[in-house]
């Protein structure tokens, strides 16, 4: 499947991405999504939690319980966990709850106690979970039997409020965990609550958010049938294995409508959503989204497939370090463009971003954007994926 030299520049690019995993985790704890001077220096739980995911594959237990104690003490009085958190724990949200940065930190409550047994943990933070699934509760709608959000993994209502099923593929997860963890310290009448919700809430996934046997992205007033990469989260957080029917079919709808057949790699949703100036960086494929792609084909043995998707992250890394996202040069001057006309270029950073990779060698001479180096998720999907390729025997 590879050459002896596509072994070893793999095999490069996991121990740079485990020295920028190291380079943006805090004494505290806190793991930031860029480093200081790129457009993230924050922690946002959402990241922080999948990235906890990979560092739990790779036994750093250690690194995941403290990285879990310093986010357990962020929630607030609501039992909320907020978008994002500078990195001395303060808020620096500006956007809507976001149900699924709930339902991901106790999956990961969860997925820490399954690894270690550490019961004492669960027993300290029984608080946190409780109220962080009372609040997931809050935003369940019964008639539905779905959770709605007003954003979700992409942070843009006007494509997410609603029923979304990555919010809902979360809230799952964390209904799951809040009813083991239940079960794990003999709280009965929590843990059959939890079953209910688990229940009922799986019932309204599969049958309001599936059509033409796929997942789809979002029903509300204005339906969203096209393919997202969110529709993967079943298979992402463990709920449906990857050789699952219905994961099988939703992977091979994004695969068709969403891989960039220039730039290779898996972009996060359709060009449209993206306008006007919505597209930071200009529209093109997401490194932590072709890592999800190259994952869950190397799961379903399809081993060529997954070729192509790791063969992205040995074209497109700098010196080792992994992208947010690249785009064509063309691309990246149209989302400029737009983003001039509507105002959204000189807000949160993106001017400063901008700025900075038009000065790269790759913009002027290559036509080649590279948004966000690095970025911390897309280098811990990376590392996942790399250990799935071990596991084979592949490297």
């Amino acid at each position: 499947m590879f050459n002896e030299q596509e072994k070893e520049a793999l095999k490069k690019l996991y121990i740079k991405s485990t020295e920028v995993i190291d380079s943006v985790t805090m004494k505290n704890g806190a793991i930031l999504a860029s480093p200081p001077g790129r457009r993230y220096p924050y922690l946002y739980p959402r990241d922080s939690m999948l990235i906890l995911r990979v560092l739990l594959e790779c036994n750093k237990t250690k690194q995941v319980k403290k990285t879990l104690e310093f986010v357990l003490g962020l929630m607030g009085e609501t039992g909320e966990w907020y978008q994002r958190y500078t990195k001395d724990g303060a808020s620096a949200s500006y956007r809507p709850p976001q149900a699924d940065c709930n339902g991901l930190v106790l999956f990961m409550i969860y997925q820490y106690y399954k690894k270690t047994k550490d019961k004492t943990f669960l027993e300290n933070h029984w608080n946190e979970v409780y109220l962080g699934a009372r609040f997931l509760e809050e935003h369940y709608i019964k008639e539905e039997q779905l959770v709605f959000s007003m954003n979700s993994i992409h942070e843009w209502p006007p494509m997410e409020a609603g029923f979304e099923i990555w919010a809902n593929v979360c809230a799952y997860a964390g209904f799951t965990a809040a009813r083991e963890i239940a079960e794990t310290l003999n709280k009965k009448e929590d843990q059959k609550h939890w079953s209910k919700m688990e229940r009922e809430l799986s019932k309204g996934i599969m049958a309001r958010m599936v059509k033409n046997s796929h997942f789809i992205k979002l029903r509300n007033n204005t339906n969203i049938f096209d393919a997202d990469i969110s529709e993967l989260g079943a298979y992402i957080l463990g709920i449906l294995p990857a050789n699952d029917k219905l994961i099988e079919k939703t992977a091979e709808f994004i695969e068709k409508n969403l891989y960039n057949k220039k730039l290779g790699g898996i972009q996060r949703h359709m060009e449209k959503y993206g306008k006007p100036g919505r597209n930071n960086g200009g529209y093109g494929p997401y490194s932590m989204y072709t890592g999800w792609m190259a994952q869950y084909y190397l799961d379903a043995g399809k081993l060529k497939k997954a070729k192509k998707y790791l063969d992205w992250f040995l074209k497109y890394n700098k010196n080792g370090l992994i992208p947010e996202h690249i785009a064509t040069k063309k691309s990246f001057l149209e989302w400029q463009k737009e983003a001039k006309d509507i105002g959204r270029y000189y807000k949160s950073g993106r001017r400063e971003e901008a700025e900075k990779v038009m000065r790269t060698k790759d913009f002027k001479e290559n036509s080649i954007a590279y948004w966000v180096l690095p970025l911390t998720w897309g280098h811990a999907e990376f590392m996942l994926t790399y250990l799935k390729l071990k596991d084979l025997g592949l490297v």
